[in-house]
């Protein structure tokens, strides 16, 4: 079994991706996801608050209310 582990490989294509992925800055709506993904994730579950709640909530705080993203 230990000699199963050792032999173990990553592609080189897999290694590549994750690297081209690790360079790559995320774009402004990327980050906005993220952080409606964070703060929608931190509630509870029988809040009623949904994804496009907290979307919109965080928008306003931006001061970009009533645009689309």
């Amino acid at each position: 079994m230990v000699e199963a582990i050792q032999e173990l490989r990553s592609s080189s294509k897999l290694l590549r991706a994750l690297e081209s992925a690790a360079l790559r800055h995320p774009t402004r709506d990327e980050l906005f996801e993220q952080r409606v993904s964070f703060v929608y994730g931190s509630m509870d579950s029988k809040s009623g608050v949904t994804r496009e709640m907290v979307r919109q909530l965080i928008l306003n705080q931006e001061g970009v209310a009533g645009t689309d993203r």
